[in-house]
């Protein structure tokens, strides 16, 4: 029949289990990296999509052509970042796993301090995210993302304008932070949020300890003329402002941690 889906797939089209991929045996010692490799692949192409049961450990081990052992070792790793999850009963086996921002997130983060990020590239990075974000914000946030952002900016106001004085600096900095992720997750865009998300963990030490109650009383300015370019939907005005705000931010940063390497070498 023309509209059967066995015959819709040409006769090369790789499919198992759910049907959708086959694997090819695996040699060598990276038996992770090559089952990975081959998972991705599918993934990418449409073959395997998230929730999907690949089948058991010991089909699994058939397909690709490895020992059981191997096999449970590669699905280890595998479940390990987050690729795969391994169910355990009556409807048990391997499932490629639903996506996870939140895990994501933190693998990215922990990475990029690896890896030795320095400040301007983390302020570079957060700058092209935040931009675009503001611009796209003022054009898709809904009454609810706009509500988010105002109850994080009054909640801002009330810890600067506090009647003992500006003093709680990481209450200050985790509203702050929370108010740049609305304003992301207000462009409805999810690659934007998912990189700002990673970023975030990055950025947290770096304004904890620069925070003064003039910059708290700058940054309070900086989110309301943002927000108030969302709310009109002037997109070029938000993007605008935002640039230039972070621009100053980043060349503050840079100065004081130049400052910092400095007052270490003397």
């Amino acid at each position: 029949m023309a509209g059967s889906p066995s015959r819709s797939r040409s006769k090369t089209a790789p499919h198992i289990g759910g049907e959708t991929a086959s694997w090819a045996p695996i040699k060598g010692e990276t038996l992770s990296w090559r089952i990975a490799a081959q998972i991705r692949s599918a993934l990418f192409a449409g073959q395997i999509t998230a929730g999907e049961r690949l089948g058991s450990e010991q089909t699994l081990a058939e397909r690709f052509g490895v020992s059981r052992m191997a096999m449970r070792d590669a699905l280890r790793s595998l479940e390990a970042v987050g690729i795969v999850d391994i169910r355990v009963g009556a409807k048990g086996g391997v499932y490629i796993a639903q996506g996870n921002p939140e895990r994501f997130a933190d693998a990215l983060a922990i990475q990029l301090m690896l890896i030795g990020v320095t400040v301007e590239e983390i302020f570079d990075a957060q700058i092209a995210i935040e931009v675009n974000s503001a611009e796209l914000a003022a054009a898709r946030a809904t009454a609810d993302d706009v509500a988010k952002l105002r109850a994080l900016l009054d909640e801002l106001r009330a810890v600067v304008q506090a009647p003992s004085g500006f003093a709680d600096v990481p209450r200050f900095t985790d509203l702050s932070l929370r108010f740049h992720e609305t304003l992301v997750e207000a462009s409805h865009n999810r690659v934007l949020l998912a990189q700002f998300k990673a970023l975030r963990f990055v950025l947290e030490p770096l304004h904890h300890r620069h925070t003064t109650a003039a910059v708290a009383e700058r940054v309070l300015a900086g989110h309301a003329a943002v927000l108030a370019c969302i709310e009109a939907g002037d997109a070029e005005g938000a993007r605008a402002h935002l640039h230039r705000r972070l621009q100053t931010v980043r060349a503050r940063q840079l100065m004081m941690t130049a400052d910092v390497a400095a007052a270490l070498t003397d």
